[in-house]
């Protein structure tokens, strides 16, 4: 499984030969991403089961239908809500044409910033390799891209497929960590469409984890050598209203909670209620040792910091400042629904 550092929300799964027709397809949950011939069948938009293949293999006329990886620009610009929620996304083999799908959507926010200025220039490469994929080498002229552009992309795609060339010709490809080379590939993809600067920005806010909360919010948790001001700053420039909570690593079980959407059903007062409770290594009296601070801004326990793991923090904020079921999904889900485990929290510190 391959997760990506600024969209951690969003897990590739990629196994060898999967195949999932029509029947087995529910088995699989909500915000899922079949790719590239994973579904055995047309390719789809299920809106209301949030499941969705895009292919051009089975079901389709493949002289007629965009290769995976423009149909995953296409998504994009349709407003695919990738950043809420948790995604799957499944491919049966890193070809080129799959790992450009999942780049785009492991890249869903920088792809959309700044009218789309990234986009722009990942598209010729993207277009170039969709081509190719879907009718040739000999019909690059489909592209409709100056001779210069389609050599320029050609050059980028050799670069990207030096390695995969390498394994099929020395006959390792099927026996290869497709995981490694996943990762690899889409270090290279970076290098070539991110400028210096995007990629130093990105490596300063290393994300380690996301909870949605009310009116398609979402929490993040992460690390950074900025402060949580700056931090809430590039944040804002990434994902703009979307943004609800930054829960911002500061040290060795310590961190700093900021609620930048003070339009949350509750604030981060109930926050530290519900973090106190379920904390070990909160306690009170004459020298409390709390989760605590203002409305706005506040963090863990200042003596010995946190007991909770992080993915306990992320769930209690959830929990907290999550979407309110209503009056009889309440009622019912206490009558009928077991507890769900928290994970175990972290020991206290020496």
């Amino acid at each position: 499984m391959v997760i990506s550092g600024n969209a951690p929300n969003i897990k590739l799964h990629i196994k060898r030969g999967l195949t999932v027709d029509s029947r087995g397809r529910k088995r699989y949950g909500p915000r899922t991403i079949f790719l590239d011939g994973v579904f055995d069948g047309a390719p789809f938009l299920d809106n209301e089961a949030k499941q969705y293949s895009l292919d051009h293999h089975a079901g389709c006329v493949r002289g007629f239908t965009l290769a995976t990886c423009e149909q995953a620009v296409v998504v994009l610009l349709q407003g695919l809500p990738l950043s809420v929620g948790q995604w799957n996304v499944y491919i049966n083999d890193p070809d080129l044409d799959s790992m450009l799908a999942a780049w785009v959507l492991f890249n869903h926010v920088e792809l959309l910033r700044d009218d789309k200025a990234l986009l722009k220039l990942a598209m010729p490469m993207i277009r170039l390799e969709g081509v190719i994929d879907a009718h040739g080498t000999d019909r690059t002229l489909l592209s409709a891209m100056p001779e210069a552009a389609v050599k320029t992309a050609k050059a980028q795609l050799d670069a990207l497929m030096a390695e995969e060339r390498r394994l099929k010709r020395e006959g390792q490809w099927m026996t290869a960590d497709w995981c490694a080379y996943a990762c690899s590939t889409f270090d290279a993809v970076d290098e070539l469409v991110f400028p210096d600067d995007t990629l130093d920005s990105l490596l300063s806010l290393q994300e380690r984890g996301r909870v949605s909360l009310a009116g398609d919010r979402v929490g993040l948790l992460l690390e950074s050598h900025l402060g949580i001001y700056e931090v809430e700053s590039r944040l804002k420039e990434r994902l703009g209203d979307a943004l609800g909570v930054i829960v911002l690593r500061v040290g060795k079980n310590r961190y700093t909670l900021r609620l930048v959407d003070a339009f949350l059903p509750k604030d981060l007062t109930a926050a530290y209620k519900a973090l106190n409770k379920a904390d070990p290594n909160a306690t009170g009296g004459a020298e409390p040792n709390l989760w605590g601070g203002s409305a706005d801004i506040g963090g863990a326990p200042r003596k010995t910091g946190t007991g909770l793991s992080e993915e306990q923090i992320l769930e209690v904020l959830g929990e907290v400042l999550g979407e309110r079921p209503g009056f009889f999904a309440r009622l019912f889900g206490a009558l009928f629904r077991r507890p769900k485990p928290l994970p175990p929290a972290l020991p206290p510190p020496s």
